[in-house]
């Protein structure tokens, strides 16, 4: 410069985790949202609607149903540790018991269907190899929790039926405790 002063050095160029190691974070950044935009991700997770379900719900056999419950802490594993379905966590819980409660015969009110699609879910949760590789980072449990909303929405009606025989049941199970004189301690 004219008047003394060092010429300041350009930015650097090309990739920034050359550069330092903060730079880095932004070069994983930029590569997480490369992915998203890649079109075969996003044909992919388009894949993902009600009739994906209903498909790979016929598709579901009594092994496949004793599959969850026999892995059911592996489910709910994880629902609670994967960040992207973990808001789905009391959801997921809600359709491991029913799978739970109908394979222990204690549940009979349920279409075949609705345990198909559910079976289903769960085994899609579990699966690290799906529509979407569950290994890649942030993108990789976007269809595990797009094929539990959709099978939320399609069996709705029967998991309110169910969440009103678990209460039913608990309230025959467990009779409200009462004081000496015999009335109930909550008022309702």
């Amino acid at each position: 410069m004219a008047d003394g002063q060092p010429t300041p050095s350009p930015a650097p160029q090309g990739d920034p985790s050359e550069n330092s190691p903060s730079a880095s974070v932004f070069a994983r950044l930029r590569e997480r949202i490369q992915g998203v935009r890649d079109t075969r991700l996003a044909d992919r997770l388009a894949q993902i609607d009600a009739e994906f379900v209903r498909e790979n719900a016929r598709r579901i056999t009594e092994a496949d149903l004793d599959t969850v419950v026999d892995r059911a802490e592996a489910i709910e594993a994880r629902f609670r540790n994967d960040g992207g379905i973990r808001r789905l966590l009391d959801e997921g819980r809600l359709l491991l018991g029913l799978v739970g409660d109908v394979r222990a015969g204690r549940y009979r009110c349920l279409p075949v269907w609705t345990l198909s699609a559910v079976g289903f879910a769960l085994l899609y949760v579990l699966n690290p190899f799906d529509l979407v590789p569950d290994a890649l980072p942030v993108v990789g449990l976007l269809d595990d929790a797009a094929v539990v909303s959709v099978c939320l929405s399609l069996v709705e009606q029967d998991l309110q039926d169910y969440q009103a025989w678990r209460r039913a049941s608990r309230n025959e199970e467990d009779p409200t405790d009462r004081d000496a004189s015999g009335s109930d301690l909550i008022s309702s």
